[in-house]
């Protein structure tokens, strides 16, 4: 709804008020499921032991640094809203939840409490993965599936059922020291009060109008009455829609959303070809797991275990460069980036096929799953490098011809806290506002995350069971101590991105904005090809050593991920939002002294 406020409201203010006592779990509100984390085996310890044999470059031209926590992600108020309650005295969990739900206001073609996501989160203790992917109704079968995608999923049959609300509460609920009602309120606010459409979402909701102007909700929310077309940036709009999910969900936990009016306005819009019952949304779990942890030259790289296939991917890729010492090669020279695509080709192989839900694996099967995720040979043994000449896709592997690529519509944000603790977050609908469908009274933009299974391979589509994902939230170590936040959105490019904004910080000691801002390239096994970013494109001289390798080469004209990063450095946090989609970061200035009880 376009909104004649001459400026969106400020973030809420909330009382000081005596720091809360230690909260006990409670788990009794649907949608959040504890799993304790394994304890710190010897092998977590001996990781913790590793002294990196290179040195980050703290600093940067265009980076913002603070002492008091920063927060990046793609749009500016989303980021106010984190630092608003990092300035509350809340920690990075407070600050990345509030994030979280600001970004399903001001960015949802990607943000959401209608999708899925994945967190990775470090306090005081053990890094704990948050799973709050979206699951398959139970009722989706596999003719239900093909006949979604012969739809173009977009409709009721590919909304997953939604993970956003009960992985964010289970965060907060663990680890939050602010009011749950606190870090909803900013969200709340700009949805209610209104809020500025930044330029980005105004291309986006622009590309997007052709399907989202079917939409009598989505007309109304981002349509134009004065020309029939969508907003553009600059305008001020409201969403009262989302404001009443989202102040149920401030009063009720994730109750307000898997349960009550909300759940049965979401199941009501899912139209004929809708599959998700009432039983579906009351039933969703999101979970902690163990994440992926693997050495790269001293630095422990932390990264999202499965449903995630983009950490096994990006595990598996710098762990195939790290054997070949990609290192010794210069900068974005033909001989590093044919590493880079040749290891980037056998990773992506092992995404598309081999990964799957945890949870529909024995812990027998699991582990031998992980020790195959987290070795370099389970590809270089049996597919060799050839440093003079590329692999053709084809021959890696048998199921090649059936092989699809996943949708780049994500958002990706990190957050540091004073404390040293971070958050990595990645959320997602799929698709550019998912499924095209929309609450009929909350107006809440529904994921089509259910097209993400595969017809082949072991993520074949099983009701109730998540399906895979390329979002993969980082962290890096030195020394047990967080010292990189990494991730992007982009589909199968983000394992890709994440590796050499990794890679130029650590093996060539850019600078986090310089790290941030280099060329991308990007090989996703499918289509067999290097693809790199016309904005930023890879010298006529790169391009004809690679072609002479026998790689075929393509400029692009998406830019290639969104890394909003963090670096930490002597007790300092370095935060730089990537040009590319035009975010914001920021830094918190000191708290106040007494925190509002939770």
């Amino acid at each position: 709804m376009l909104c004649a406020c001459s400026r969106p409201a400020e973030a809420p203010t909330v009382p000081p008020e005596a720091a809360a006592p230690p909260r006990a779990k409670d788990t009794s509100s649907s949608g959040s499921s504890e799993i304790d984390v394994p304890v710190t085996d010897g092998v977590d310890a001996a990781l913790d032991a590793l002294v990196p044999e290179t040195r980050l470059s703290p600093g940067g031209k265009r980076v913002v640094s603070g002492k008091h926590g920063v927060v990046t992600s793609v749009e500016d108020q989303a980021t106010q809203a984190g630092v608003r309650m990092l300035e509350l005295g809340g920690n990075a969990v407070d600050a990345a939840v509030a994030v979280g739900f600001a970004l399903a206001v001001t960015h949802p073609s990607a943000g959401n409490i209608g999708g899925g996501g994945f967190m990775l989160l470090r306090l005081d203790g053990p890094t704990e993965a948050i799973d709050f992917r979206e699951t398959a109704p139970r009722g989706l079968t596999r003719e239900r599936f093909d006949a979604m995608i012969a739809r173009r999923a977009r409709d009721g049959a590919a909304v997953g059922v939604p993970g956003s609300v009960a992985g964010l509460h289970l965060a907060h609920q663990r680890h939050g020291v602010l009011p749950w009602s606190a870090v909803v309120e900013p969200a709340l606010r700009l949805a209610r009060d209104g809020h500025r459409i930044g330029a980005r979402q105004a291309k986006t909701i622009g590309w997007s109008w052709a399907h989202l102007s079917k939409d009598e909700v989505a007309r109304k929310a981002f349509g134009d009455p004065r020309t029939n077309g969508p907003v553009k940036a600059g305008a001020t709009v409201q969403l009262p829609g989302m404001a009443l999910a989202l102040e149920r969900i401030a009063k009720e936990g994730p109750a307000g959303f898997y349960r009550g009016p909300t759940a049965k306005d979401l199941v009501d819009s899912l139209g004929p070809h809708g599959v998700m019952t009432l039983d579906d949304l009351s039933s969703y779990e999101a979970k902690v797991r163990r994440p992926l942890r693997f050495p790269y030259r001293g630095w422990v790289v932390e990264t999202m275990p499965p449903p995630s296939a983009g950490g096994v991917a990006l595990a598996q890729t710098l762990l195939m460069l790290q054997e070949q010492q990609a290192w010794r090669h210069p900068l974005g020279s033909p001989d590093a980036l044919h590493l880079l695509a040749e290891s980037a080709r056998r990773a992506h192989a092992e995404r598309r096929f081999h990964v799957l839900d945890p949870d529909a694996l024995a812990s027998e099967a699991l582990e031998r799953k992980r020790q195959r995720w987290l070795d370099a040979a389970t590809w270089l043994t049996p597919h060799p490098i050839d440093a003079t000449r590329a692999s053709p896709s084809r021959d890696l592997h048998s199921l090649y011809e059936a092989a699809t690529r996943e949708l780049e519509h994500t958002t990706h944000f990190s957050v540091a806290d004073a404390s040293g603790g971070v958050v990595s977050c990645t959320m997602t609908l799929s698709a550019s506002f998912g499924a095209k469908v929309f609450t009929r009274e909350t107006g809440i933009p529904l994921n089509n995350s259910a097209a993400s299974f595969a017809s082949v391979g072991e993520n074949v589509v099983r009701g109730g069971q998540r399906t895979t994902s390329s979002m993969a939230p980082t962290l890096v170590l030195d020394s047990g101590r967080p010292a990189l936040v990494l991730g992007s959105p982009g589909g199968d490019t983000i394992p890709n991105t994440i590796a050499q904004v990794f890679t130029n910080l650590v093996d060539y000691g850019l600078p986090l904005d310089e790290a941030i801002d280099r060329p991308r390239i990007h090989h996703g096994f499918v289509p067999d090809e290097i693809g790199f970013e016309r904005t930023r494109p890879l010298s006529a001289e790169v391009q004809r050593a690679l072609r002479a390798r026998g790689h075929q080469v393509t400029s692009k004209r998406a830019v290639i991920g969104d890394a909003n990063n963090i670096l930490l450095s002597g007790g300092e946090a370095f935060a730089y939002s990537d040009p590319r989609e035009g975010g914001r970061a920021a830094a918190a200035h000191p708290p106040r002294q007494r925190r509002a009880s939770k």
